[in-house]
């Protein structure tokens, strides 16, 4: 005869918030802010609210209400205030917003311009609509902020310079244009590519092709080149390039920082960057709702609970981000001080299952936090994590240094030799793949 019984057993169990949690920790910034408007828009207990222009006296963050919700450390708000109920001061009920596009482009403005010139880059930040386009004319902007034309023009070739290419353009066609203006100072370009998108702009749109082939005297073999090229490296629109999924390979997409080191008293700091000046929180209304959930009609009450326990997931796996973030870049800090303070030289190999046995989490938690991500260095350069856990980096750098110093061209096996006596010992054909890596010829070619 046969018996059943029943015995415990240990399993993890993959949840739809642990599904959720993974999909935001492998998002980078720009990503992450356009999944947080589709929350604003899709829950109604979830709210954005623009910060106090005060900083926290502790940690220099924001304010909210009298509160700081990095630390709780703020002073209490004055009598009346909501915030002052122990349950309105739970962490978890607010957290600062990841940084949108326009906190970014504020940011780099702000920070290479002269103070005087502030209020016009928030004026042509603030007019951008949602493609990134900018509809009214410089000499209109100078008029309204009653300041010479001049520096309205000045600040706005800074924008183009820091945003992402086509930024602050009159429409799709300036947009392609300035894109390819950009590729040109990275020697990619297409022969026919420009005068298409200048002058027969709407032709292409209307799919004329055999007349634009017949009025630029080009084959239509040649006309199907450079529409491929437009379709590889081109976006209508400079969000769209910003936010666009990098595949395929060609497409360079338009990076900014998720995370920052910065030097404070010979130490090396992590910070996540969050915006500065909006705060995502539970809706006050749907909080007082949900205490007096007992009282409401069944159907309110289920609508009630189930976007402020919606808003609450979508909350704690914002801030668990944030903290892995933290987490994941300080234990990148603690082994690449030397890489910090000397170069890449001195980049220490890891890996991220090492990592990931420090901070006692999962591989794939680690690969999903370092994967698209970048990190802004104290010395201002912009670096994907990705980069930091390749071993041949130090070697690279050797080798490029020797090929940039050659006074003729050294072959693969000399270039080998080379790098043994600096220390390197390397086979010629790794020498052949890291060339080829960093798009360096070969020496017939150089």
């Amino acid at each position: 005869m046969f018996e059943m019984g029943f015995m415990p057993e240990m399993r993890m169990r993959v949840s739809p918030a642990l599904l959720n949690l993974a999909q935001l920790l492998s998002l980078p910034s720009l990503d992450l802010e356009q999944l947080v408007e589709q929350e604003l828009s899709e829950n109604p207990a979830l709210e954005e609210q623009e910060a106090n222009e005060s900083a926290c006296a502790q940690c220099g963050g924001f304010v909210l209400d009298g509160v700081c919700p990095q630390c709780i450390s703020g002073s209490l708000p004055p009598e009346g205030n909501s915030l002052r109920d122990a349950e309105e001061l739970d962490p978890l009920l607010f957290i600062a917003a990841p940084r949108s596009l326009a906190d970014i482009l504020l940011a780099e403005l702000t920070a290479n311009l002269p103070t005087e010139d502030h209020p016009i880059a928030m004026v042509l930040v603030g007019n951008l609509d949602d493609h990134g386009f900018l509809a009214d004319e410089p000499e209109q902007l100078a008029e309204l902020l009653g300041v010479p034309l001049e520096r309205v023009v000045f600040v706005l070739a800074r924008l183009r310079e820091f945003g992402p290419p086509g930024i602050a353009t009159r429409d799709s066609q300036a947009c392609l244009l300035a894109q390819l203006d950009a590729l040109a100072t990275q020697g990619i370009e297409c022969g026919y590519a420009r005068t298409i998108i200048a002058d027969h702009f709407s032709d292409l749109g209307a799919g004329r092709f055999r007349l634009i082939a017949r009025q630029l005297h080009i084959t239509l073999e040649e006309l199907e080149q450079a529409r491929s090229f437009i379709r590889r490296h081109l976006w209508p629109y400079p969000v769209q390039a910003a936010l666009s999924d990098p595949a395929p390979l060609q497409r360079t997409r338009y990076r900014t920082a998720d995370l920052s080191i910065i030097e404070r008293d010979r130490a090396f700091v992590v910070e996540v960057l969050t915006s500065s000046r909006r705060i995502l929180r539970l809706n006050p209304l749907y909080q007082d709702l949900a205490r007096r959930a007992a009282s409401l009609p069944d159907d309110e009450r289920q609508h009630v609970q189930e976007y402020i326990a919606r808003a609450r997931l979508f909350l704690n796996n914002l801030r668990q981000r944030d903290s892995t973030l933290q987490r994941v870049g300080e234990a990148i800090v603690a082994r690449q001080e030397e890489f910090l303070r000397h170069g890449v030289r001195h980049l220490v190999p890891m890996t991220r299952a090492e990592i990931a046995a420090e901070l006692g989490v999962h591989e794939s938690t680690i690969s999903r936090a370092t994967a698209d991500k970048t990190i802004l260095l104290p010395n201002g350069t912009l670096l994907p994590v990705s980069e930091l856990f390749v071993v041949a980096r130090g070697v690279q750098d050797v080798l490029r240094e020797l090929i940039l110093h050659e006074e003729r061209p050294h072959s693969d096996e000399a270039l080998a030799a080379l790098l043994a006596e600096q220390g390197y010992p390397i086979a010629r054909r790794t020498v052949a793949k890291y060339r080829e890596q960093m798009r360096i010829p070969p020496s017939h070619l150089r």
